[in-house]
């Protein structure tokens, strides 16, 4: 037998024996070890029956230390899940695998798998990297320690297997601002919409087409969350990023348990804040009894306007009364340009709903971006948004205006000092939020001079 085939059997044994025994937050060192045990426990069997020749290639702890790491990886395609440009990789069949790079697009890969066995092999270890047990027709995975998600879908054709990586790094608000999906302005008015001065947050639905960068500015958002706020986080499978919320539960849908039930679970929770990870069917009207009895959420859906996402919410399959689409407070739009071979995300637009007239939901328009000119237009104050914030901390409307003001000049100064990070900004934003004088203090600048 050649070495090759020879080591696609022994990955092949060993993974029937590691089935079950990894989980999604196992350490790379923990994997390493299961897969050495397992691993000598195989090699001991195939020495018993006096397969010796080939057992004799792995017989060197350094070979054995080889075989480990190369079972540990992902074959053909572990390049493209180091690069950091790469947000999801394509794999049909035996074809030639493309990716889709966060700046060109979808792109042609050299990479592809050699024969049907190579892939089926790769199949098998992101089963058991999954932590699960078996193939279905359709499978919806994790990636370990939350790397990512996979889908996996059996056709004539050949497995179709599509890998979403999620970023190792989320991106801070500092980062959009950077990359021209926001500016300063908006973001100090997004920080004021999540935060709510600790006393009333707004209720929040990010909304746009598939790759338009929802995910990734709900991810931004969580830096704005006070620090002594419970959050629920309700998704279909596992992409954001929590490392900073010590009180935040995560749940996930499965065959047995749908989002709807997982929401309305989710007030058993004694949760501040209910995220749901995207909005799509029966659990949206749950969603808005949660805000009825006081709690707070943002969530996303896959709208191209504030008014079709209105829409979406009040029909099938999510029949929201249009009294209680009024309980979202602020509808932030994202839209995705292609332009000199570049893909740009930009907020298009922040809306604030303002009561009904007629079972129609009146909105504002905050703001909007023009793309002909690149800029982003402050159409109007913040008006309806700001009178409910302003009755319930006794806040004067100029006193919230100001504060927008400072919070736009604190991010500036913060982009311009390269202070980026997810958990600089988050740890920033949760002391402003405690004691803003003292904080801006530590940037060495006061209150008065960013009025």
């Amino acid at each position: 037998m050649q070495e090759k085939e020879f080591i696609q059997d022994l990955e092949n044994k060993v993974i029937e024996k590691l089935t079950g025994r990894f989980n999604l937050l196992q350490t790379e060192k923990e994997k390493q070890q299961v897969v050495t045990e397992v691993l000598d426990e195989v090699c001991g069997h195939l020495e018993k029956k006096l397969i010796l020749e080939e057992v004799k290639a792995l017989e060197t702890e350094q070979e054995r230390r080889k075989f480990v790491q190369d079972f540990l990886a992902y074959d053909v395609i572990q390049d493209l899940l180091c690069d950091p440009d790469i947000e999801d990789i394509i794999i049909n069949s035996l074809n030639t695998i493309y990716v889709h790079h966060s700046q060109k697009g979808l792109i042609r890969t050299k990479y592809r798998f050699e024969s049907q066995r190579q892939l089926d092999i790769f199949i098998k270890k992101l089963i058991v990297f999954c932590g699960r047990a078996e193939l279905k027709k359709i499978n919806n995975m994790e990636l370990p320690n939350i790397q990512g998600r996979v889908n996996i879908i059996f056709s004539p054709l050949g497995p179709q297997i599509t890998i979403t990586k999620a970023k190792t790094e989320p991106m801070s608000m500092i980062d959009l601002i950077d990359k021209g999906t926001v500016n300063p302005e908006l973001a100090a008015q997004m920080w004021l919409y999540v935060e709510g001065l600790s006393a009333r947050p707004a209720n929040i639905i990010i909304s746009g087409g598939p790759g338009c960068g929802k995910t990734t500015l709900l991810n931004a958002l969580f830096s704005f969350v006070p620090e002594n706020e419970r959050m629920v986080v309700i998704e279909d499978t596992l992409e954001l990023n929590t490392q900073f919320e010590e009180s935040c539960s995560r749940l996930e849908s499965d065959d047995n348990t749908d989002m709807t039930t997982l929401v309305k679970n989710s007030l058993r929770m004694r949760p501040d804040r209910v995220i749901v990870g995207e909005v799509r069917g029966a659990e949206a009207k749950d969603l808005m009894t949660v805000v009825n009895i006081g709690k707070h959420c943002i969530g996303t859906i896959h709208a191209s306007s504030s008014r079709e996402a209105i829409l979406r919410l009040q029909n099938e399959p999510m029949n929201v009364p249009e009294i209680l689409v009024n309980l979202v407070d602020v509808f932030i739009i994202m839209k995705r340009f292609n332009f000199n071979d570049r893909v740009y995300r930009v907020a298009e637009e922040v809306v604030e709903t303002g009561g009904m007239e007629q079972r129609t939901v009146l909105l504002s328009q905050i703001w909007n971006y023009d793309h002909k000119q690149n800029k982003f237009n402050h159409v109007s104050p913040s008006t309806i948004y700001r009178d409910k914030l302003s009755k319930t901390t006794g806040l004067s409307p100029k006193e919230i205006i100001d504060e927008v003001k400072v919070r736009s000049k604190i991010l500036t100064v913060l982009h311009e000092r390269n202070i980026r990070s997810m958990k600089e900004l988050t740890l920033f934003c949760r002391a402003y939020s405690k004691d803003p004088a003292s904080t801006l203090a530590k940037l060495g600048i006061k209150r008065e001079e960013l009025l």
